[in-house]
């Protein structure tokens, strides 16, 4: 019947928006993972890198509320104004300087706040889950700090509110051999007391949780199951949905199972809310972490794969059926807007290049889905 499509219920989602985060617009180099070191492409100055984003909105023929978003790290791309200052990149945008190139039109609209664990001096030990109180006061602050931010972009009408917790080095592998890894109870009993009993309490914010199974620790939430209960843990603890789940593609794909299965799964458990990483990875690991842990294997001695974070639809058909399919399950969640974040890493190819292809490949898969049956 009429708004049937690929037999299933009707497309309910109003707009897909697509998102280059400012970080991946970065002089980013073809790293040791695309075999490689060598800077070839990208602007060192957080500034100019919005101002790119920009211009591919025109060159894609977007603007108003269809035109594209970005995203950032505090300290990394924006700014902290806590008394972690010195940990600032000299490249990085400040806060106020980002709220007035948006309001200018000069700079997209804002999407997502996030708190590094990676990339300054501490890190390595876990931040959140460190035994140093100065390494947890850290990570404490500058989340409280990501979340306050983003709820007053979101206010202003400059920004969607979301904000990712991406575990990096809070890990059971940490580059750190005097501070060693904690058991998995202990892990989990910490990072919920740090979401559930201080920073989503203090801020009332939302956290969307972007679980991966390792590159550069190996995690303690390596499975798409064990975020799902994770987030379930932090909302039973504070009586409200505070943590979701952001599902990046190439994520998905090193724990063993395709990129639909995880999406269904989050969507099944109401954890699917407004935001997704897309990207590609080279294939899908050929063994389910699950599975092994499940039969006995220690986390710490499953050899995880790194996430090669391609462009939307990279990787031969079969990867670019799993996404296809993926986004006709989120489109038909029903709701009203879908940010989608094409966390991708150029390779030190021309970024402009990249992501116009990764947004017009996520566009026809999405054209696809909703095409009608004939």
């Amino acid at each position: 019947m009429s708004g049937e499509h690929k037999g299933k219920e009707k497309v309910l989602a109003t707009q897909w928006v697509d998102s280059v985060p400012s970080w991946a617009w970065g002089p980013r180099s073809s790293n040791a993972k695309f075999g490689g070191g060598i800077i070839t492409a990208g602007i060192p100055k957080v500034s100019g890198r919005l101002r790119a984003i920009n211009k591919l909105s025109r060159k894609l023929g977007l603007k108003a509320d269809e035109a594209l978003r970005s995203s950032g790290h505090i300290l990394h791309e924006v700014k902290t104004e806590t008394v972690y200052r010195k940990f600032n990149a000299p490249t990085a945008i400040g806060f106020r300087e980002l709220k007035a190139g948006i309001r200018n039109e000069m700079f997209p609209r804002w999407v997502a706040m996030t708190a590094p664990q990676f990339g300054f001096k501490g890190a390595e030990r876990g931040g959140m889950i460190s035994r140093s109180p100065a390494d947890r006061e850290m990570a404490r602050a500058l989340h409280i700090e990501a979340i306050t931010r983003s709820l007053e972009l979101s206010s202003d009408g400059l920004g969607a509110n979301v904000n990712i917790w991406w575990p990096a080095w809070t890990s059971r592998r940490m580059d750190d051999p005097n501070n060693p890894p904690m058991e998995f109870h202990e892990a989990w009993d910490t990072m919920l007391a740090f979401w559930a009993d201080d920073v989503l309490k203090t801020t009332g914010g939302v956290m969307w949780l972007e679980w991966k199974p390792g590159d550069p620790g190996v995690d303690y939430i390596m499975t798409i199951e064990q975020a799902i209960n994770f987030c379930k843990a932090v909302n039973d603890a504070l009586g409200r949905t505070a943590m979701l789940i952001n599902n990046e593609f190439a994520h998905i794909l090193i724990s063993g199972i395709d990129v639909a299965s995880a999406v269904q799964m989050t969507i099944d458990a109401n954890l699917f809310y407004r935001f997704v990483h897309g990207n590609s990875g080279q294939k899908m690991a050929p063994f389910s972490i699950k599975t092994l842990l499940g039969h006995g294997i220690k986390p710490e001695d499953v050899l995880v794969g790194t996430d090669w974070d391609w462009l939307v639809g990279a990787g031969g058909q079969e990867r670019w059926d799993d996404q296809q399919k993926a986004i006709g399950l989120m489109d038909r969640v029903g709701q009203d807007v879908v940010y989608f974040e094409h966390d991708v890493n150029p390779s030190g190819l021309d970024p402009s290049l990249v992501f116009d292809l990764s947004i017009r490949n996520r566009r026809n898969m999405l054209a696809t889905e909703r095409a009608p049956i004939v």
